[in-house]
């Protein structure tokens, strides 16, 4: 008889932010509008490392714009991830980003960048364990990258229903398996093995962060950064993106 796999990434209790946090978190929607302001070309090859940036769960490459323009103004080269909307299994979304991966690496003739928000971010750091010759360094933004999840019960309910929607034949949602059962655990046991030593790695957190427990970013392979930012706000804030590029620079 095969036991029932704990839960491993998912707790039983939500994450509950304070009213600071959540009002912070409404108001970082505020400069989402940015998206609509003219574009960043892309820059010519230079010394500068190119980036491929990474969404969150359900946000897909447009949330990514605004750090992309910020970068592309320093001489970077940005990249979409073409993962979607980032709501699918976690092995099939690092699978994604990995042949996205090879395939920026491939035109560009050097290896890349690799900046993630939230979820991305934990799609980042697994993508750069097992490919670090495609990768120079990694960045990740609010991301829970340290093999437990405590979220918000909004970011939970919606899980669930992504759940359901898996259940009665949706394959390119997230199923239960991947955030309570087998395949959880072996993803959660990922997180927790050695991080490339070799592969510069930054994690930047927040405890204002209304939407994760901001103790999930605390990955004892990253050099920590925290800032004063909402989690939805990290991609858009003029502190991080600060951050973020000099970080880049340092690769």
């Amino acid at each position: 008889m095969t036991a029932t796999p704990p839960q491993v990434l998912l707790p039983t209790t939500d994450f509950v932010p304070d009213a600071a946090a959540r009002r912070a978190e409404a108001q970082s929607y505020r400069r989402m509008v940015g998206v609509l302001r003219r574009p960043v070309d892309q820059p010519q090859p230079g010394l500068a490392v190119p980036a491929v940036l990474v969404p969150g769960f359900i946000s897909g490459d447009i949330s990514m714009t605004i750090l992309s323009r910020h970068l592309r103004r320093l001489g970077h080269r940005t990249f979409r991830s073409a993962i979607g909307a980032n709501l699918g299994c976690s092995e099939a979304m690092v699978e994604r980003l990995i042949a996205r991966l090879e395939q920026v690496v491939a035109a560009e003739g050097r290896k890349v960048a690799l900046v993630g928000h939230s979820r991305g971010g934990m799609i980042v750091k697994l993508a750069a364990r097992r490919r670090p010759d495609l990768v120079e360094g990694v960045v990740v933004l609010s991301a829970p990258v340290t093999g437990t999840l405590s979220v918000a019960a909004h970011v939970r309910k919606q899980l669930e229903i992504l759940f359901r929607l898996h259940a009665r034949g949706w394959r390119g949602v997230i199923s239960e398996d991947c955030v309570t059962g087998e395949c959880a655990a072996r993803i959660a046991a990922e997180f927790e093995a050695p991080f490339p030593a070799d592969v510069p790695y930054t994690s930047i957190y927040s405890r204002s962060d209304a939407i994760i427990d901001w103790h999930t970013c605390l990955d004892p392979y990253a050099e920590l950064i925290e800032v004063d930012s909402a989690h939805t706000g990290m991609p858009t804030d003029p502190a991080v993106l600060d951050i973020v590029a000099k970080r880049l620079a340092s690769l």
